[in-house]
């Protein structure tokens, strides 16, 4: 086996190959911005909610949403 196709093999395994970190890249940046967007509907629905139980329940999945981002 050549050298090259070692190399490739090994950039493969380490994901160190450059399509696929930009795929990856692509999809978290994706996924960052369906938060964000998530995140701010959840404020606005917490801020017109009329019932106290409506907002904890809001607000519950507003921290969950948080705390996915932070993951993130």
């Amino acid at each position: 086996m050549k050298v090259e196709e070692l190399f490739k093999k090994a950039e493969k395994f380490f994901n160190l190959d450059k399509k696929t970190q930009e795929k990856k890249e692509k999809k978290r940046e994706k996924i960052e911005s369906l938060l964000e967007k998530k995140i701010a509907s959840c404020k606005e629905k917490i801020k017109e909610a009329e019932s106290k139980k409506k907002k904890e329940e809001l607000i519950k999945k507003l921290d969950i949403l948080l705390s996915l981002q932070e993951k993130i």
